[in-house]
């Protein structure tokens, strides 16, 4: 009986560290506000909605964070691929006119291996508004 328990113990730890080598990439994205203007963004992308969350003038905000166990990109990836729509609303009845659906709006910074990241920044600015 102490043996099959032995046994089972040992089973049990080889499967939690297998699980836990695997790796993934863990993706976010930012909207930093250099404008002189408060933002507020609801972000949807394909997994669902997020809340709208407000960024103020001089503000960097994360909008979406997702973690992705076995999960591993190639060049092909862009900081657009997962959004479904975004609704921005701009305080004193301006529009954002810097497309955030772009992907060459977007500052990407990806950091490969086990535990890899990709981080994309949208930044806003005066000149972005109207």
């Amino acid at each position: 009986m102490r043996i099959k328990r032995i046994l089972y113990c040992s089973l049990a730890g080889l499967i939690i560290l297998f699980l836990s080598c695997e790796g993934g990439t863990t993706f976010t994205k930012t909207i930093d506000n250099k404008s002189s203007e408060s933002i507020t963004v609801k972000l949807i992308t394909i997994y669902g909605s997020n809340t709208h969350l407000t960024i103020e003038t001089n503000e960097s905000k994360e909008i979406y964070w997702d973690d992705q166990i076995g999960s591993f990109v190639d060049d092909s990836y862009t900081c657009t691929q997962i959004i479904d729509s975004v609704e921005i609303k701009v305080t004193n009845n301006k529009t954002l006119i810097k497309d955030i659906r772009n992907p060459d709006n977007w500052i990407r910074k990806s950091k490969d291996g086990r535990n890899s990241r990709e981080d994309c920044i949208f930044k806003v600015t005066n000149n972005d508004l109207q």
